[in-house]
C-alpha cells in the first residue's frame, strides 16, 4: 500500500508528480519514460538511471535546483528528503528559532541534497561533513553549480568521530540542529542478507556505494556514537536529530535516551511504499516531546508476548548457553534467525519461518514410539514379527504422510520462487538471562499464520527448552 497519505502535511509530493508534464518539459525524462496504451506515462523504478533522471528533473522543476548525481552514488529519494526538512522546520518553529538558522549535516554525500534543499527552500546556513574524498569533491561541485557557496560549507572528516572533529575547535561554530542519514549496514554480508527471502523484491532499483551504505557496527552503532558525542556538545547544538532505517534500532535508541533522562521525540517519514523514522533529542529546557509530539501513521496495536523459561542449571547468569539452546530449537524447526543486538546478558534476534514445522509434534513422537516398540517385538515368534513389520510399515507410512501433509494449512502448493514466498511467521525475540529465570519477549511482525502461529512456536519452545 502506498504511504503518500501519511507524508508530512506540507510535503508537495503527497500528490504524485505529473510524469506526462515532466516528459514534455524535460527531454532527458522523456527518454526514460514509457507510455502505455491508455496514454499513461510512467518509468521503470527498478532502473537506477531512470530514478536518477526523475530526481534531477523534479529538483529542477520544483526547486530550480541543478544537481549532478554520480552513477556510482546513492540516488536521493526526494519525498523522503523533503519530509526530513519539513520535520526540522516543525522542531525549529516549536522552539521559536526561525531566523539565521544554522544546521549541520553529518555525511552529506555527493549530492549534498539536504544542505542544498535547506538553503534553497529556507535560506538556512548549512555545514556538511563528508569522509569520502570523491563524494566531497562532487558535493562542492553541486554547491557551486547552484551558486550556494555563501550558504553552504562542506568539511572533510578525517577522524573516527562524527561531531567532535568539527566542534572541538576554540572558534567552534554553534548550530541550531544537526541531521544525519546514517549508513544502514555493518558489512557487505549484512547488506546482502538484509532483505528476507520471504519478502517480495523491492519496487525501486538499488543504488549507492559502500561508503554510503556500510559503516562499522551498522546503523545502530553509528547513531549511538552521535548520541554519546552529543553529551559532550550538549551546548553546541540545540536539537540533535538522525534518520533511522530500522524500526528495531529506533526502539533501542529511545531506550538509551530514556535511560539517560534525555528529552526526545520521534516521527515517521512515509513516502511511496517506504517508511523511515526520525529521532530528535535535546539537553535544553524545551520538552520537544510535548512541543512536537511523536507522529506515526495509524496501525493496530501490537503488544509483545512475554514469558519466562526455567534457568539452565549448568551456568550462572550467562546468556551463552541460553542462546545455544534457542539456536538448536530454531535449527531443528528450520527457522532462520539473525542476531540484531547483543549485550552482556541480553540478545535480540529476528527470526523467520517459511514453513510450519512445529505443529503435530506430539503425534509424530507417538508414531516414532510405536516404531521403536515394533522393532522390539522382532524377537518374538515369526508370525508376531511379520505382523509387527506390517504395523511398522503402516506407521512409517503414516509418519511420512504427516511430515509431508501435516503443515498443509500453511504450506504453499506448487513450486514458488523464494523471492515471493510469504513467511509463515516473522518475529522479533529478545532473550535476557537475569535473576533466576530466562525472560523472553516476542513481537509478531508478519506472517500467514498470524499471531496464532507465534503462540504455537512459543508453546513448542516451552515444551522443548530443557
Amino acid at each position: 500500500m502506498a504511504l503518500n497519505k501519511f507524508m508530512h502535511p506540507r510535503n508537495i509530493y503527497k500528490i504524485p508528480p505529473d510524469f506526462a508534464k515532466l516528459a514534455e518539459s524535460f527531454k532527458e525524462f522523456s527518454e526514460v519514460a514509457k507510455v502505455d496504451v491508455t496514454g499513461k506515462v510512467s518509468i521503470d523504478f527498478k532502473n537506477p538511471n531512470a530514478l536518477r533522471v526523475l530526481t534531477k528533473c523534479l529538483l529542477k522543476s520544483d526547486f530550480n535546483i541543478d544537481i549532478e548525481i554520480p552513477e556510482d552514488r546513492l540516488v536521493p529519494t526526494l519525498p523522503l528528503r523533503l519530509n526530513y526538512i519539513l520535520w526540522l522546520e516543525d522542531l525549529l518553529d516549536a522552539i521559536e528559532r526561525n531566523d539565521s538558522v544554522r544546521g549541520l549535516d553529518i555525511g552529506t554525500g555527493a549530492c549534498a541534497i539536504y544542505p542544498i534543499l535547506a538553503a534553497v527552500k529556507n535560506k538556512w546556513f548549512m555545514v556538511g561533513t563528508e569522509s569520502d574524498e570523491d563524494s566531497l569533491k562532487k558535493a562542492r561541485d553541486n554547491i557551486e553549480r547552484n551558486n550556494l557557496q555563501d550558504l553552504i560549507q562542506v568539511r572533510k572528516n578525517d577522524t573516527t568521530t562524527v561531531l567532535n572533529f568539527i566542534l572541538q575547535d576554540e572558534n567552534k561554530q554553534k548550530f541550531h540542529f544537526c541531521m544525519c542519514n546514517p549508513p544502514f549496514y555493518s558489512t557487505f554480508q549484512d547488506l546482502w542478507e538484509s532483505r528476507s527471502p520471504a519478502r517480495p523484491p523491492p519496487k525501486n532499483g538499488f543504488t549507492g556505494s559502500p561508503q554510503e551504505l556500510i559503516t562499522e557496527g551498522g546503523e545502530l552503532q553509528f547513531c549511538r556514537k552521535i548520541l554519546e558525542e552529543s553529551k559532550i556538545h550538549k551546548d553546541d547544538i540545540i536539537i540533535f536529530t538522525t534518520m533511522v532505517g530500522h524500526k528495531y534500532n529506533l526502539k533501542e535508541l529511545v531506550l538509551d535516551l530514556q535511560a539517560e533522562g534525555i528529552k526526545y521525540t520521534t516521527t515517521e517519514f512515509c513516502q511511496g511504499r517506504i517508511t523511515r523514522w526520525g529521532l530528535a533529542w535535546t539537553y535544553q529546557d524545551w520538552d520537544i516531546g510535548v512541543l512536537v509530539p511523536s507522529r506515526d501513521k495509524p496501525r493496530k496495536r501490537n503488544l509483545p508476548i512475554t514469558f519466562s523459561l526455567p534457568k539452565l542449571p549448568e551456568e550462572k547468569n550467562d546468556i551463552g548457553p541460553v542462546m545455544e539452546k534457542f539456536k538448536a530449537i530454531f535449527e531443528g524447526l528450520e527457522i532462520t534467525h539473525n542476531i540484531i543486538n547483543k549485550r552482556k546478558n541480553e540478545v535480540t534476534l529476528d527470526f523467520t519461518a517459511l514453513n510450519n514445522t512445529w505443529s503435530n509434534q506430539r503425534r509424530k513422537r507417538r508414531l516414532m514410539k510405536r516404531i521403536q516398540e515394533d522393532e522390539a517385538k522382532k524377537i518374538k515368534i515369526d508370525e508376531s514379527a511379520a505382523s509387527s513389520t506390517v504395523d511398522k510399515t503402516e506407521v512409517t507410512k503414516d509418519l511420512s504422510t504427516l511430515e509431508k501433509n501435516g503443515n498443509s494449512d500453511n504450506d504453499t502448493k506448487g513450486t514458488v520462487e523464494p523471492s515471493i514466498i510469504k513467511p509463515v511467521v516473522n518475529a522479533i525475540v529478545k532473550i535476557s538471562n537475569r535473576d533466576e529465570h530466562i525472560n523472553v519477549e516476542m513481537e509478531f511482525l508478519e506472517g500467514t499464520a498470524g499471531k496464532e502461529g507465534l503462540h504455537q512456536i512459543i508453546q513448542y519452545i516451552k515444551n522443548n527448552f530443557k
